[in-house]
């Protein structure tokens, strides 16, 4: 079922250029908003907006929280957590919370997800108390750990308790880590399952098969961070951002409630055929793994654009995305428009309700071989693209990989 969500009063004429069928872009909720299943009458929302909060649990949660907030992501807030005070303090979030200081001192879980568990249900009033207030948490973190491991699932199901739309988005170790540390990934990921709305699972061996001899360690993390950047913005955008097709937090709520697995794509592009280099480059995101999306039931796309955006162009990303989920998905979308991406077009897709037991797919067909390579987009055989001086599309990788 495709569904549309357009203001009322916007007339067909005044379809292009999208600049000019922008409104106010404040956001205004449904009449029945605060009755919704995650939104209880406690949450009331700020400013005429839904909150959505980032929790970032352990060292690896807290590098990502680090790097959304350094670029400067509108809309969110963002929360902490740890049992290691040394790594606490040195998080660029404001609100931090030291988990079980009283039974670990502030010296970490020692890679024991039994500990990371029981110091995070004795810290319960400071996890309820950061996330009062919030309708939509997504909470992040390294899996296989002592403290994301046994902390996450407590978080997420407090939150869950709390009537908090919950997404978690999480990562899996490298094989080289050993079997006992993906023992205890596995079995966090599981509980994480039964705790959060939508999961969303990142494998690191992942990052073997996209690097060159040149990746930094640095930049291979970053991109893993990015999947969780690309799918927070892809939410806000829609939210915060003005457009002539826009939804509210129920229609996100929609897709995500008790979704179960999920993945996460982004793709830009420029030239004569970005509309479908960009939708393509979203749809294959190597680093999540081969996923049977046609097994989905919810699809969430964001199509952001400058004044130059036609109808047609996203006409042709919906007809692109819509091939990839079965005839029987939900699937809602919006525009924004974004001054910043003036001759070029940005796609970001949240696939939910995923059929999979595999937790740890392998790369997927956009990886990127470690010689060197002429390859535009992470699409393999992507359109050819011919100007004057030709813009290669950009999913995720051409941030932080040499395409």
């Amino acid at each position: 079922m495709l569904r549309v969500c357009v203001r009322r009063g916007l007339s067909t004429s005044r379809l292009n250029p999208l600049a000019r069928r922008v409104r106010t872009g404040t956001y205004q909720p449904r009449d029945d908003f605060t009755t919704h299943e995650h939104q209880p009458k406690s949450h009331r929302l700020k400013d005429g907006r839904p909150v959505i909060t980032v929790f970032g649990v352990g060292g690896a949660g807290s590098n990502a929280v680090n790097n959304m907030i350094a670029s400067q992501l509108e809309g969110v807030e963002f929360v902490v957590a740890n049992t290691d005070c040394q790594a606490l303090a040195r998080s660029l979030a404001r609100r931090k919370i030291t988990l079980g200081k009283d039974i670990t001192k502030g010296l970490g879980a020692g890679s024991k997800p039994s500990l990371g568990k029981v110091a995070a249900e004795n810290t319960r009033s400071e996890i309820i108390a950061q996330l009062d207030g919030s309708n939509m948490l997504f909470i992040t973190g390294g899996m296989g750990g002592g403290t994301c491991t046994g902390a996450a699932p407590v978080i997420a199901a407090i939150a869950k308790e709390m009537g908090i739309l919950t997404v978690g988005v999480v990562s899996t170790p490298f094989r080289s880590e050993g079997p006992n540390r993906s023992r205890l990934a596995l079995a966090g990921v599981q509980a994480l399952a039964q705790a959060v709305d939508t999961l969303i699972v990142v494998p690191n061996q992942n990052l073997l098969a996209l690097s060159t001899v040149d990746t930094t360690i640095v930049d291979a993390f970053r991109y893993a961070d990015a999947v969780l950047l690309e799918g927070v913005k892809g939410v806000t955008d829609l939210i915060v951002k003005p457009g002539l097709i826009n939804l509210d937090f129920a229609d996100i709520n929609t897709i995500l409630s008790n979704a179960g697995r999920a993945m996460m794509g982004s793709g830009q592009a420029s030239g004569e055929n970005r509309s479908q280099a960009a939708a393509q480059a979203a749809l294959n995101n190597p680093l999540l793994g081969e996923l049977p999306t046609d097994s989905a039931s919810g699809l969430l796309v964001t199509i952001r654009g400058g004044e130059d955006m036609t109808l047609f162009e996203v006409d042709s990303i919906m007809s692109i995305i819509r091939g990839c989920v079965s005839e029987s998905a939900n699937i809602i979308f919006g525009t924004c428009y974004d001054p910043s991406l003036e001759g070029s077009i940005h796609v970001s897709i949240i696939v939910s309700g995923i059929k999979t037991d595999n937790w740890s797919p392998p790369a997927g067909k956009g990886t990127v071989p470690k010689q060197d390579t002429t390859t535009t987009t992470s699409t393999p055989s992507p359109p050819e693209i011919k100007e004057d001086k030709p813009e290669p599309s950009k999913g995720l990788l051409s941030k932080f990989f040499r395409l």
